[in-house]
């Protein structure tokens, strides 16, 4: 039934977006587009896993980078086939039976959504759009830190562990580290750059952190759960802890090659 309905929903969102905004064929476009998905699908290859607890357990990539370039410098009808041919890439790359429509309609928002963000945000709301992004910064770091303090223990592997005072206190004080190291990154770039480089710092970081919540925090423990049992609460855990630190390295890391790409 999931199936049926992710697939309704990609072929929804595929005729709102050909409707909306017709694909205009130039090279720039294509060559970006074809770069942007063998990045993908390359670095989707040189993910890590990363011992957490003892287990075997912590995916780190940067996938999601070139997808969101994509997003930001691309128009929305290329970002939805960009987001369809890294999920059907990875398939035949990493076969893992029949597709999950679920995965294939994150891959597609992960790229969708930065192209909408770009579209509907003027550089007129320039000042609004920085007090969403500080206030929803502030909103994640405090829903991260209640979260890891609700629980008591988890299963990881088929192991329980138990989450102690001390590992709430490091989960919570790196979250609010990497969050402070934002702020600071934020003012140093609008001392920095002119307005326009400034909004389109702001138009990154917002699409970074829309992608990651949506995506990372709502929707793939959701399809995990789904397709493996994984209970939704595990996958939610073990992503808080990779993304209080993965969310300002999207950031600023994507940003810098934002700003090559632009200059070339």
């Amino acid at each position: 039934m999931i199936q049926i309905i992710c697939g309704f929903i990609l072929v929804l969102i595929g005729i709102l977006v050909f409707w909306k905004f017709p694909i205009k064929s130039d090279t720039k476009s294509l060559t970006l587009a074809a770069l942007f998905i063998v990045l993908a699908a390359v670095l989707k290859r040189l993910s890590i896993m990363i011992p957490l607890f003892g287990f075997e357990s912590l995916k780190v990539s940067i996938e999601v980078i070139p997808m969101l370039l994509a997003g930001i410098l691309l128009a929305p009808g290329y970002c939805y086939i960009i987001g369809l041919a890294v999920d059907l890439i990875g398939l035949l790359v990493t076969p893992t039976g029949f597709p999950f429509l679920g995965f294939t309609l994150s891959a597609v928002l992960q790229t969708l959504i930065p192209s909408i963000v770009v579209t509907a945000i003027k550089e007129s709301y320039a000042n609004y759009l920085e007090k969403v992004i500080k206030v929803a910064l502030v909103l994640l770091v405090i829903g991260a830190c209640s979260y890891v303090y609700s629980l008591d223990q988890v299963t990881i592997s088929k192991n329980i562990v138990n989450i102690t005072l001390s590992h709430k206190i490091i989960i919570s004080i790196t979250c609010i580290v990497m969050i402070s190291i934002l702020f600071i990154v934020m003012y140093y770039y609008k001392r920095k750059l002119d307005e326009s480089e400034y909004h389109l710092f702001n138009l990154w970081m917002i699409s970074v952190v829309i992608v990651e919540m949506l995506i990372t925090f709502c929707l793939t423990p959701y399809w995990l759960q789904v397709m493996y049992g994984i209970p939704f609460t595990l996958s939610l855990f073990i992503r808080v802890i990779k993304e209080c630190i993965m969310i300002p390295v999207d950031i600023i890391l994507g940003y810098n090659v934002l700003r090559i790409i632009k200059k070339l």
